[in-house]
């Protein structure tokens, strides 16, 4: 009797939290909102017309020593290219002009040393850079301004004394993943605030049973996934195991969570041997394989699109994702798909469409833009 009660309870929470076919439904839970999103996007799927714009290709210029690179783009259209590995930002200007390299390598002021994790910004019509647990501001010209000695690796900046970091703390053979936002007293030497966002343990890498070794991989690792919407001021974070997308406030509270129905794609060892192709012939990567997880996670990543829109990779086989869109109350809206021989894997979006890198065919990379034509409700 006892059992038969007990499947009646848990029947009646799985179908009192389950969507409604082609509805969203809102549940408060402890008081915050969970917004159960249905299967299938209410609007359906949008294969996106594009026509691409412009084309930068680095390596045409003799001084550009970039390998592989990141990009930013600001409202006016100048690019910078930077590579962390090489100490290198080359800008370019929006008519794709090379415009010259934003600082030298080195340890002086306003330089960077090389493989130093450097992430560049444009904030507030200047040019940011962190790395080297230091923050250095350029006005749009490229002049170097000041710089700042951190404490940190921000791996986000919100201004010029906010940022988020991810740091790891050990214990023993355990460890700590945290998504934390530090705030810095404007005087220079001034006292700092941390605020934890976000916190889960023994993630982040695959581990040999023996402790020995370790690998990251992203269709399978366990995971934190966050992005930062710099003009609605939310951070969207959560494990990328499970479909379920926490967005705070700057305060750290959590505003809403964002949930999908999702099952987590099995693989056979066949599939593992496909994803580490390199390893199956390797003495010592076959080790990798033996400790490879039986399923993929659910989220390869996520990104800001624009006017508040959210977009989702999510893993639907060994070698395809989806790209799921919700709209700025957490409503799963679309699903965007990209015209034949485009990937959306590694972009970035702007109020016009995307940038990406394509690789041509002397195996080089070049920063490529794409205009969409359609989903004007996102889209200019």
């Amino acid at each position: 009797m006892k059992k038969l009660i007990y499947l009646t309870l848990v029947l009646s929470l799985f179908l009192f939290c389950a969507p409604r076919e082609g509805k969203v439904e809102k549940i408060m839970v402890d008081g915050v909102a969970h917004i159960m999103n249905p299967e299938n996007p209410l609007k359906g799927t949008v294969l996106l017309k594009v026509e691409k714009t412009r084309e930068i290709n680095p390596y045409i210029h003799e001084e550009v020593g970039l390998g592989s690179f990141s990009s930013i783009r600001d409202a006016d259209g100048e690019v910078i290219l930077s590579d962390s590995s090489r100490a290198e930002a080359q800008r370019f200007n929006r008519n794709g002009e090379y415009i010259g390299r934003l600082f030298r390598e080195g340890q002086g002021p306003g330089e960077f040393p090389e493989r130093r994790l450097l992430n560049v910004y444009f904030m507030n019509n200047q040019i940011w850079v962190t790395g080297f647990r230091k923050l250095a501001k350029y006005d749009k010209s490229g002049q170097f301004l000041f710089e700042r000695k951190l404490g940190y690796r921000p791996r986000i900046l919100v201004d010029e004394n906010t940022f988020f970091i991810r740091e790891r703390e050990w214990k023993e053979q355990e460890w700590l993943d945290k998504i934390s936002l530090v705030n810095l007293s404007s005087d220079k030497d001034g006292e700092s605030s941390i605020i934890d966002f976000f916190q889960k343990e023994n993630i982040g890498m695959i581990r040999r049973k023996d402790g020995s070794g370790s690998f990251a991989d992203v269709r399978s690792t366990p995971d934190i996934r966050f992005v930062y919407d710099q003009e609605n001021l939310k951070l969207y974070v959560g494990l990328n195991t499970e479909y379920k997308i926490y967005v705070k406030n700057l305060k750290g509270e959590t505003m809403y969570i964002i949930e999908r129905p999702y099952k987590n794609v099995k693989v056979s060892m066949e599939d593992k041997k496909k994803l580490l192709s390199w390893a199956k012939n390797d003495e010592f990567g076959k080790w990798m394989l033996s400790v490879y997880p039986d399923t993929l996670v659910a989220i390869k990543g996520i990104k800001i699109l624009p006017k508040g829109y959210l977009a989702v990779n999510r893993i639907l086989g060994i070698e395809t994702v989806e790209v799921d869109i919700f709209d700025q109350e957490g409503r799963y809206v679309y699903i965007m798909k990209p015209p034949q021989g485009v990937s959306l894997d590694w972009v970035k979006f702007y109020n016009f469409g995307f940038a990406i890198k394509e690789t041509k065919e002397d195996g080089l990379e070049v920063y490529a833009e794409y205009k969409i034509k359609n989903l004007p409700d996102i889209f200019r």
